[in-house]
C-alpha cells in the first residue's frame, strides 16, 4: 500500500529501516508536542486576557472621567481593540509555531547534517561531520516526559547550530556520535 502524503510528511525514519541505496540516515521533524503546547498557553493566555478585560473596564472608566476633553467612549473602543489585539496575537504566535514545525526537517545522511526550514523563508543549513566539534542535548521536565529536547552541535564557529524540539535526542546523538568519530 502506497503511504499518503501526510503519512510521508509526518513519517520519521528510523536508522535500521533506512534503505542500503538511501543517503539518508535519519530524518525528523520538530515535535509535535511543543505546538500543542504552544496552542494550550495560546488558549490559557486568551482566556486570561478575556478575563483581565472582563474586570478592567470600571477602573478605566474611572480614568477616563479624570481626564477632560476625552469622550469615555473611546475606553470602550480602546477595551474592545486591547482584548481583540491581544488574542489575535496570541492566536497568531501558535500558528506561526505551527508551521514552523511542519517546515522544518532534521536530517543526519551519510556525509553531513542538513538542517532545512520552509518557514518563514527556505533556508538549508548543511555542516559536514568533519566540522562538529562538540554535541550535546538538554530536555526541560515537559520534554522529558514527552521524549523530546534541544541539541546543540558546537561546530568551532560564532554560534552553535541549535536543533530545537527534536524528538528522540539520545537517538539523534546516538546515530549522529559515530559517523562524527568517524570522520575524526
Amino acid at each position: 500500500m502506497k503511504p499518503s502524503l501526510l503519512q510521508k510528511i509526518f513519517q520519521t525514519v528510523e536508522p535500521s529501516k533506512t534503505p542500503a541505496f538511501s543517503e539518508t540516515v535519519l530524518k525528523t521533524m520538530p515535535s509535535q508536542w511543543a505546538v500543542l503546547f504552544a496552542y494550550l498557553i495560546a488558549g490559557i493566555f486568551c482566556y486570561g486576557a478575556h478575563q483581565f478585560f472582563a474586570w478592567f473596564p470600571p477602573y478605566l472608566y474611572e480614568v477616563f472621567k479624570n481626564l477632560r476633553g476625552l469622550p469615555t467612549s473611546w475606553a470602550d473602543l480602546g477595551l474592545v481593540w486591547g482584548e481583540k489585539g491581544l488574542i489575535t496575537i496570541a492566536v497568531a504566535a501558535a500558528i506561526y509555531h505551527h508551521f514552523w514545525q511542519l517546515g522544518t526537517r532534521y536530517v543526519l545522511s551519510n556525509r553531513d547534517i542538513r538542517v532545512e526550514n520552509w518557514f518563514p523563508t527556505h533556508r538549508v543549513t548543511t555542516i559536514p561531520y568533519g566540522a562538529v566539534r562538540r554535541v550535546g542535548y538538554q530536555q526541560n521536565p515537559l520534554g522529558l516526559l514527552l521524549n523530546y529536547g534541544h541539541i546543540e552541535i558546537d561546530t568551532a564557529s560564532q554560534s552553535p547550530l541549535i536543533l530545537l524540539n527534536c524528538p528522540k535526542p539520545a537517538l539523534f546523538l546516538k546515530t549522529l556520535q559515530p559517523k562524527v568519530e568517524a570522520a575524526l
